[in-house]
Order: structure tokens, then C-alpha cells, then sequence
């Protein structure tokens, strides 16, 4: 059944977690575009759709608990955001879509997929193309193959550059994924780009990790080649704008759900209840969670603790507050909905202590 109670205004569905920050990176990206403001959305960083700290950088089998707890977590997620009846949605991780095309099928909402749209974009290129992101992207050689198919040649880098790249990300003291952006990972990132430019002649270089744009901002390229550390011809492909972008011209459609949410919950659903706020725009969701970001760092930094990987971020959720239904859903799911930024001074401090009692 097709649903009709948002046609006036179609609503876009983010799911992010896997990196945070990168959540927010994509929002900023699609309020820099002139037709943001046509569209609701509903924006879930959830988190426990990560690997958790000590599961990263190793070889999971697709049978290994760390998978079938993604699956099901992924999987109900997505039920979660059809229940919410977003109309196109983009996911706001690379590597995710691996897990997440093995089961769309199942779930009848508009798919706008990040790697197909990015390699759809440098179609004609007739130049190789350096492909970087997370040992698990790469391995899994989805943005190769989308390349391959666009008639592009793909490279990657090898394997002393993609361990850089990992340190750059996850290193926990000075990597990306610690809520920070520090020059230890950026002059990393610039040794590989420039080192794979020497050695296989790539002009273009893909970043294909929702974390390396951050890192990685046309600002800061500008910047490191004024500097000397990029290579002046060097042409820097942000997956996440072509995201964005195609999220503004998908015209998509979603079906209700056959089946009550609490259904779809399977045996290995890693659930935390997400802080949930109604917004008027991407630009007061995104100062929101920035500010809960600043929270969960001085909240650790005060017990001798730092962020450890994205599972260790706070499930949040916003929606645009035109979206009524959408509020009224999440109350029927026991889940707190706030309005207010200034709520967070109040409610933060026992919100994360709840969240990290878990840990």
C-alpha cells in the first residue's frame, strides 16, 4: 500500500551510526543544496550498527555473532524507517551497502545507493580512478566494480598506504572516528594520496569512507596543496555530496508496513533507544548533535575514558517537525521525543550514563 500521508512533502531517510560524524557530514551537504528545504527528513545515527571497539580490523565470517548481530540490527533498522514512511533513502557509510543490498530486497522504500551514484557521476572519466576507505571496503571491491562497469579503471592502495588509512580513521588517539580532527590523520592521508598518485598515476582519488571527507574538506585540500602536501592536479571525489545531490532528484516511494515493528525485532537486534528531538531544519539537527557529540567527549574525557570507535556514540534520531506522524510513531515505540536544544543540559548527563552502563 502506498503511503499517502507525506506526498506534499517527500520525505528523505538518513541512516548513519556507523560513523556519526559522517551523519551529520552528509546533512550539512544536502542543507548546502537549494531545494533542502522541499523535503522532510528523518536522520538516525545508530550507532549499534557498528562493530564494536574490539571487533574492528578483523575477519568475521557471516555465520560469527559480530555479523548476525549487524544483520538483524541493519535489518531492523531499516523496518524502523519504512515504519517512519521515508519516501528515498541513503545510507551514511561506504561500507555498509555490502550488508545493507543484502537485504534491501526485502524492504520496499526507494534505495538511493552512494557507490552506484558516485561512480555514475565520473562516468566518461577516462583516467584511473584511486578508490580509499576501510579495509572492508576495499575488500569487498564494490566501488571497483561500480567503476569497472562505468568502463573506469580502479585502483587501490596498497598495503602499507591502506594500513595509514586505518590508522588515519581508528587510530584512538588521534583517528577520525574519535570525534576529532587532528593533524597526525590528515598528513597520513596526504602521504598515501601522494604516494599513490607517484606510483599509479591517478589524478582522481575517491573517498570512499563517510570519515575521510572530514578530514579530507575542499577547504582543507586547498589548503594542504598551498602547503605542499597534495599534488596540485589532484581531483578529491566526495561520495557523500553525490549522495546528497541524488537524494534532492530521486523521486521515491515507500509501502506501509505488512506487520507490526515489533516483528521484524530477531534474536540478535543490538537495541538501544535513541535520543530523539523534532527539528525545523538540517541546520538545527546538525548544531544539536554537535553539541551532544561535545557532551559525550567531556562526559568520558571527566572518567579518565575517550570514544572508542562509533559504537560508542549515543543512538539519536531527528525529524523534521512538520513530520507529525512521525512523532506520534516513536511515542507509540516508547521513545522520548524533545524539541528543544536546551533540553540537553538537563537530560544528557543521564541519558549517557544510561547508554554507557551497557559497556
Amino acid at each position: 500500500m502506498k503511503i499517502t500521508d507525506n506526498l506534499h512533502s517527500p520525505r528523505i531517510g538518513i541512516i548513519g551510526g556507523m560513523g556519526n560524524e559522517a551523519m551529520v557530514d552528509l546533512m550539512l551537504k544536502m542543507a548546502s543544496l537549494p531545494t533542502h528545504s522541499d523535503y522532510q527528513f528523518v536522520a538516525f545515527g545508530n550507532s549499534r550498527l557498528a562493530y564494536k571497539p574490539q571487533e574492528v580490523m578483523q575477519q568475521w565470517l557471516p555465520t560469527d555473532i559480530p555479523e548476525l548481530r549487524k544483520y538483524d540490527t541493519a535489518a531492523y533498522t531499516l523496518r524502523l524507517m519504512q515504519y517512519l514512511a521515508v519516501d528515498q533513502l541513503g545510507l551514511a557509510c561506504n561500507s555498509a551497502h555490502e550488508l545493507f543490498r543484502r537485504i534491501l530486497p526485502e524492504i520496499p522504500v526507494t534505495f538511493v545507493d552512494m557507490i552506484q551514484q558516485t561512480a555514475t557521476s565520473l562516468q566518461g572519466c577516462q583516467e584511473s580512478v584511486l578508490v580509499m576507505g576501510v579495509n572492508s571496503l576495499i575488500e569487498s571491491k564494490l566501488y571497483q566494480t561500480a567503476l569497472t562497469e562505468q568502463g573506469i579503471k580502479a585502483k587501490q592502495p596498497s598495503v602499507d598506504n591502506q594500513a595509514k588509512i586505518m590508522e588515519a580513521i581508528y587510530n584512538p588517539n588521534f583517528g577520525i572516528k574519535t570525534a576529532q580532527i587532528t593533524n597526525q590523520a590528515e598528513t597520513l592521508l596526504c602521504e598515501v594520496i601522494c604516494d599513490e598518485i607517484a606510483k599509479q598515476g591517478c589524478t582522481k582519488v575517491i573517498l570512499g569512507c563517510t570519515e575521510l571527507p572530514l578530514a579530507l574538506t575542499a577547504n582543507s585540500c586547498q589548503r594542504f596543496k598551498a602547503q605542499g602536501m597534495l599534488p596540485e592536479n589532484v581531483e578529491v571525489i566526495d561520495a557523500s555530496m553525490a549522495l546528497a545531490q541524488a537524494l534532492m532528484l530521486i523521486q521515491g516511494q515507500s509501502d506501509a508496513l505488512i506487520q507490526p515493528l515489533a516483528t521484524y525485532q530477531r534474536q540478535y537486534l543490538d537495541w538501544a533507544q535513541p535520543l530523539a528531538f523534532k527539528v525545523s531544519s538540517l541546520a538545527e539537527a546538525i548544531e544539536i548533535q554537535q553539541r551532544i557529540f561535545d557532551y559525550t567527549v567531556d562526559y568520558l574525557t571527566e572518567r579518565s575514558q575517550s570514544l572508542v570507535g562509533s559504537y560508542f556514540h549515543l543512538p539519536t534520531l531527528f525529524f523534521s517537525a512538520s513530520a507529525i506522524d512521525v512523532e506520534q510513531k516513536l511515542v507509540e515505540l516508547e521513545i522520548d521525543v524533545y524539541s528543544d536544544i536546551n533540553v540537553l543540559d538537563k537530560i544528557i548527563s543521564e541519558k549517557l550514563g544510561d547508554y554507557y552502563s551497557d559497556f
